[in-house]
């Protein structure tokens, strides 16, 4: 049979279809790993060169979000979200802009931030409908590895409640914490005792 699951107790049904939730950060290959921490929170991590990012409910983890005050349709875009708090080089989520929909469900690269203004780097509005209302923005959670794209597929892995630990040949073997829901901490592995 393809596409079809069968029961342990006995019958088929159709296996459910695939869910489009964003595009790798660089559009490269990754390595897709699942973390469930409980029955209500589970993660899929994306593994790519240098980087994991998390996703979370059919979406991109991301921080608190910052409500949105204004977006300019020029070239480029700046969008005003107060005391957003982003750094030149955050990657962000928009949702939930009216009129100028062309931003939502993307992930931007901020650049020349202020206290309430952010520029989306490289994003040409000229051609965007004009900024109604609304909108939010959050900053994607995102933790820096060593892991370049090869070996991030010959990484072995084993979850213990919320610690990830990884182990691969080049590397010192680490633990991946989830500290709270939306954060994560990655660590080399200090070893009090052993192994042997």
């Amino acid at each position: 049979m393809q596409n079809m699951l069968v029961f342990p107790q006995g019958g088929t049904t159709r296996r459910p279809g695939s869910y489009y939730a964003g595009t790798s950060k660089d559009g490269g290959q990754v390595r897709l790993v699942n973390f469930e921490y409980s029955d209500e929170q589970a993660y899929v991590l994306e593994f790519g060169n240098n980087y994991i990012r998390f996703f979370k409910d059919g979406g991109i983890l991301t921080e608190s979000q910052k409500t949105i005050t204004g977006a300019t349709a020029a070239n480029p875009v700046v969008v005003t979200a107060g005391s957003h708090g982003y750094s030149n080089g955050d990657r962000v989520f928009i949702t939930e802009v009216t009129g100028m929909t062309e931003l939502n469900n993307r992930e931007f690269t901020v650049a020349n931030k202020t206290t309430n203004t952010f520029e989306l780097s490289g994003i040409d509005g000229s051609a965007f409908t004009a900024y109604s209302s609304g909108g939010k923005s959050g900053k994607i959670v995102e933790v820096t590895t060593t892991y370049t794209t090869a070996q991030v597929f010959e990484i072995n892995h084993a979850q213990s409640a919320d610690v990830l630990f990884l182990a691969h040949k080049d590397h010192e073997p680490a633990k991946l914490t989830r500290t709270t829901a939306s954060s994560f901490t990655l660590t080399d592995i200090d070893f009090i005792d052993g192994p042997w």
